[in-house]
């Protein structure tokens, strides 16, 4: 299939008291069905709306699976895909063909789940509303286009050690405080993206002084 289509709702959110831990069980749930593929992954979360589904490639270049080559890279793009229809507020989700279609590593994927388990354990005691109208539309179509714009430039970012997974902290941190309606978490998440820049600057500075 050349391309993927998931219906979704924009406006409904995962009403829930620990929607973190609830992307992560889903995740966790849904990768124990053998092959799995990124689109299997992203329509159990399609009903819930664009922020949990934003959230779990956010999340998953944050964990040990970004030590796969490539990976990182493919969460970039799939970041960037997801972001900028949440900038058109588009109700169905399309994917194109090789990216619905990527299979992801069960045993790794599972073991990633359990590493973030522990944050979103605290990701769920800290978040509350607050601050609602900066991750409320329209303010929200302009988190998704800043989330894209740092996507877009993550296929760099993994040339060097974590940069990627800052940017992953970032997307996350903003798909949260939009799903939880905490304007405060998108503040946070919006300031870790200054960090971008630090770690490569700092490595070329170190390897000019090695020269």
């Amino acid at each position: 299939m050349m391309y993927t289509s998931i219906s979704m709702d924009e406006g409904k959110e995962m009403a829930q008291a620990a929607p973190v831990t609830q992307i992560i069980d889903t995740l966790d749930a849904t990768v124990t069905k053998g092959r799995t593929r990124t689109s299997d992954i992203l329509a159990a979360f399609g009903s819930a709306g664009i922020a949990p589904v934003l959230a779990v490639p956010a999340l998953l270049v944050m964990s040990p699976l970004s030590g796969i080559p490539l990976f990182s890279t493919f969460c970039g793009f799939l970041i960037l895909v997801i972001a900028v229809q949440g900038v058109m507020g588009r109700s169905e989700l399309w994917l194109p063909g090789f990216v619905g279609n990527r299979v992801l590593p069960a045993k790794r994927t599972q073991d990633a789940t359990h590493a973030l388990r522990r944050i979103a354990y605290w990701l769920d005691r800290a978040t509350r509303q607050r601050l609602t109208f900066l991750v409320k539309r329209p303010a929200n179509r302009v988190l998704y286009l800043i989330c894209a714009f740092f996507a877009a430039a993550i296929p760099i970012l993994e040339l060097v050690p974590l940069s990627s997974s800052i940017v992953g902290a970032g997307v996350a941190l903003i798909a949260i405080g939009i799903l939880a309606r905490d304007g405060l978490f998108a503040i946070v998440g919006l300031a870790t993206f200054p960090l971008v820049p630090v770690i490569p600057i700092f490595v070329v500075s170190r390897v000019a002084e090695a020269v």
